[in-house]
């Protein structure tokens, strides 16, 4: 008779867990554990790589890069300059790209400029060490801030070249000012979750909870 009680009781208390309400709350909690871990983690890489220099925080003017597909306003006698401030350019065809070579421990990297026209995909590509080619698994897309600044996250990697493609119609009037690598920014915000990481966090947890049901419920049923 102890056996069956304690069978049943065992059987209550995975009733109590897999309720909607407290399955869902599990695993939402689940969901924050985690992510707390992960961004702690990430911070100590990042304390890391600064202790050993291979994180710095570097700011590229136009005269440290080169261009493809662009003409410069004030090399070509034939075109005029928007405007007579300087660094303006015109994409000469939909695949223009901006090159840096330099190695490096990356995390984000802010492109600045200011377009006159809508310039598309606005996208990067990086060299890891020992690579000659860029990849199409090796390409990030921007998401602008607030200030336009059209900003790349790379989540820390080592690089040992970029490119840049600011546009992907071409004919886009672009007044570069700089490119800043690894810019300052709050160490709070490295617990704070982008776009795709909140979409993630608010999602996954309701869909994995979803699952624990539906899998219950067939093996309660075999």
């Amino acid at each position: 008779m102890k056996r069956v009680s304690s069978h049943k009781g065992g059987h209550s208390r995975w009733n109590l867990v897999f309720r909607p309400v407290r399955l869902l709350g599990l695993c939402y909690a689940l969901a924050v554990m985690l992510w707390l871990v992960y961004a702690l983690v990430d911070s100590a890489l990042m304390l890391n790589h600064k202790m050993d220099g291979s994180l710095r925080q570097m700011t590229l003017t136009p005269q440290d890069l080169t261009y493809e597909s662009f003409l410069n306003y004030r090399e070509d006698p034939w075109s005029t300059a928007p405007d007579d401030r300087e660094n303006w350019y015109l994409s000469t065809d939909n695949d223009p790209h901006i090159l840096w070579e330099g190695e490096i421990y990356l995390e984000q990297v802010h492109l600045q400029v200011e377009q006159l026209l809508p310039p598309g995909s606005v996208t990067l590509y990086y060299l890891k060490p020992g690579q000659i080619d860029y990849r199409e698994t090796q390409k990030v897309y921007a998401w602008q801030d607030s200030d336009g600044s059209y900003v790349f996250d790379l989540g820390g990697v080592t690089v040992t070249g970029l490119r840049i493609d600011p546009d992907s119609v071409g004919g886009v009037p672009t007044l570069l000012t700089g490119v800043e690598l690894n810019p300052p920014t709050p160490w709070y915000l490295r617990f704070v979750p982008d776009g795709g990481q909140w979409i993630l966090l608010l999602f996954a947890p309701a869909v994995a909870a979803g699952f624990l049901s539906v899998l219950r419920q067939i093996f309660r049923g075999v």
